[in-house]
């Protein structure tokens, strides 16, 4: 009887050691599905250059506004999208930009034209002020052209439209393409805002002086 107790015990004993392992087992596993690893780090990058030096004409006498422009479907969100071949788009997944194409040439150009100070004022697409003249456009490229050497392409459609002759149907002063591709050694996400800007800052100088002498023209 002892004999058959002491087996018993010896039986009570083993499950329970085998009860607490199998416990300890499952709060591992658990701990290990439930531990939470660190977010993946995301960068942000934008355009950035000096805007051009104030004017010493007097100002043209009208108000300017840009709109906020378009973006080609390829291009429209805020992935940095590079090109290695032909067909073919891919992103930067850890790097994005801080606003949409669209955003940016709108926001940049209606800096620049306020700081030259060409016209009486240059309004950005926000402002409910209404401009005698308006800027639109699309922006058709905005990419790293991936090779020997990297290549940031941007390509910008703008329309200059005459807002106080809307009612006679001769509004559309000028529709023209500007595009640059800008070489950059780093290529990158780095690289790509680098030469991007350079590429903006360029064609912004550019429309300025086009969409200046079409209106001292009229």
């Amino acid at each position: 009887m002892e004999r058959h107790k002491a087996y018993m015990g010896k039986i009570t004993s083993g499950a329970t050691i085998m009860l607490i392992v199998i416990v300890l087992l499952i709060m591992v596993i658990g701990g290990c599905t439930n531990i939470k690893h660190a977010p993946l780090e995301i960068h942000y990058y934008t355009l950035e250059y000096d805007p051009p030096l104030p004017g010493t004409a007097p100002p043209l006498p009208c108000v300017v506004k840009i709109e906020q422009f378009q973006t080609s479907p390829l291009y429209d969100s805020t992935r940095m999208i590079f090109k290695n071949q032909d067909f073919k788009r891919d992103e930067y997944t850890y790097h994005k930009w801080r606003a949409l194409p669209g955003e940016f040439i709108a926001y940049f150009l209606a800096r620049d034209f306020s700081e030259t100070d060409r016209f009486q004022a240059a309004l950005y697409y926000e402002s409910t002020l209404p401009g005698t003249h308006i800027i639109t456009g699309v922006v058709e490229d905005f990419y790293l052209q991936a090779g020997n050497p990297n290549q940031a392409v941007l390509s910008v459609s703008v329309n200059l439209v005459d807002n106080t002759r809307r009612i006679d149907g001769n509004h559309i002063l000028m529709q023209k393409k500007y595009r640059r591709g800008i070489a950059t050694s780093t290529g990158g996400p780095q690289g790509l805002a680098e030469s991007l800007s350079i590429a903006m800052q360029q064609i912004s100088a550019q429309i300025l002086d086009d969409v200046s002498k079409e209106i001292a023209n009229r």
